[in-house]
């Protein structure tokens, strides 16, 4: 009896029933915000600000660690592909796809389901991981051979930008 319950045949639903009952509370717990957006751009302007010189100088002061010339360029290049990272990461984990330009709209993502809304997300998060890590090993190299802010600006930026373009081949439907 207890698996007939499970299966829905006792209560004279189907499988198939169960499915779009599902689909449909799915649908209307999905809802439109811009909240989480907003919270991460105040967070990403007051972090990226401050955390980098306060870092700088705590090491200076409490360790007696200098980083260099550009220390605090470079970490601000690597908070903010970080930031992107983590912004891709509330998309994923929220399904916000509808922020992402280019994306579905709010109706198509909410028509569409979770699993299609995770994929997409993913798919972006993935390219952008791999840009991170790029970025990574980069500054790592430029921190040893001390190249020029510069260069690590340009570097680090078109990388954000060749990430943000590898994107566009991404496709919701």
């Amino acid at each position: 009896m207890v698996s007939r319950i499970a299966a829905g045949k006792l209560s004279g639903t189907t499988n198939a029933q169960a499915e779009e009952k599902e689909k449909m509370m799915e649908q209307r717990s999905y809802k439109k915000t811009y909240k989480p957006l907003f919270l991460w751009l105040l967070l990403f302007i007051a972090v990226s600000s401050f955390l980098p010189t306060f870092i700088n100088r705590m090491f200076g002061q409490l360790f007696q660690i200098t980083w260099g010339e550009g220390a605090e360029v470079r970490m601000i290049l690597i908070f903010m592909v970080m930031a992107i990272d983590g912004l891709m990461v509330m998309i994923y984990a929220g399904e916000y796809v509808y922020w992402i330009n280019g994306g579905p709209s709010f109706e198509e993502a909410k028509a569409a389901g979770s699993e299609k809304r995770k994929a997409y997300a993913a798919a972006h998060l993935s390219v952008f991981l791999k840009m991170t890590l790029v970025c990574c090993v980069y500054l790592v190299i430029s921190s040893f051979l001390r190249l020029p802010m510069g260069i690590d600006i340009v570097v680090i930026s078109s990388a954000v930008v060749v990430a943000a373009i590898k994107t566009m081949s991404i496709r919701f439907n």
